[in-house]
């Protein structure tokens, strides 16, 4: 693919049109609202019980049977579709968890790598420190993460979206459709990230809890799939 192959997704417009469908479609909108709000309330409940895996399975059925309604493909919920979809599902999961094993290793790292008994004494008292400076590494972390999610979550994620209805479920195919805009997911990322974020962070300081986070970050939720499917609009079907 040459330079001039490459399409940019024009992040501005798509923001502002996955707003327009979103009030456009306010009734599906707030429906779905109120499922993906439902079901987390579950997942918080549950996540130490077995009961967990089915919710999640729920979740993914439920977002699976959005995007063939959204694309017009019925029957919406399409077993073979499903199953057939756990490919490229199932390739993300493997990336996110063997970057995030990596991330999570990267603290330790230097114990292994330095012979000075003097550093790595010192180097352990600083991992078991104070709250402050282990949530120092997890926010490092959480950035580095971050910045590998375009590669991670986001373009594979449209890997998954055309699965399910009915094309390609190639990774690799996915990374070549989107080459060239690591910023514009990067933006997306940033937006959403920080959205969640923000929400949290005021909702725990006005003294709620989970609970009431989700209800807020529901529509987050909403927002970021019809931006997903906006996006996938523009790279593989315009």
């Amino acid at each position: 693919m040459t330079e001039s192959d490459i399409k940019k997704l024009p992040l501005k417009e798509v923001l502002t049109d996955t707003w327009k469908h979103c009030l456009q479609h306010k009734k599906i909108a707030l429906i779905l609202t109120a499922i993906v709000y439902a079901v987390g309330a579950l997942a918080l409940f549950s996540w130490k019980h077995i009961l967990f895996w089915p919710i999640m399975l729920a979740v993914y059925v439920l977002w699976g049977m959005y995007f063939r309604f959204y694309f017009d493909r019925k029957p919406y919920f399409d077993f073979k579709v499903l199953f057939n979809s756990l490919v490229p599902s199932t390739k993300i999961v493997v990336l996110t968890v063997v970057i995030g094993t990596i991330l999570i290793m990267l603290p330790i790292l230097p114990l292994f790598i330095s012979t000075s008994p003097e550093f790595i004494d010192e180097y352990t008292l600083f991992l078991q420190g104070d709250v402050e400076k282990q949530g120092m590494l997890i926010l490092i972390a959480n950035v580095l993460f971050m910045l590998m999610s375009p590669f991670l979550a986001y373009r594979p994620f449209l890997a998954w979206i055309s699965s399910l209805i009915g094309r390609s479920g190639s990774l690799r195919f996915a990374w070549k459709r989107t080459k060239g805009n690591y910023l514009e997911f990067l933006l997306i990322a940033l937006i959403t990230n920080l959205s969640i974020a923000f929400v949290r962070w005021l909702v725990m300081y006005l003294g709620g809890n989970d609970y009431i986070t989700m209800l807020f970050v529901a529509p987050v939720f909403i927002y970021f799939n019809v931006l997903s499917a906006k996006a996938y609009e523009f790279f593989f079907i315009k």
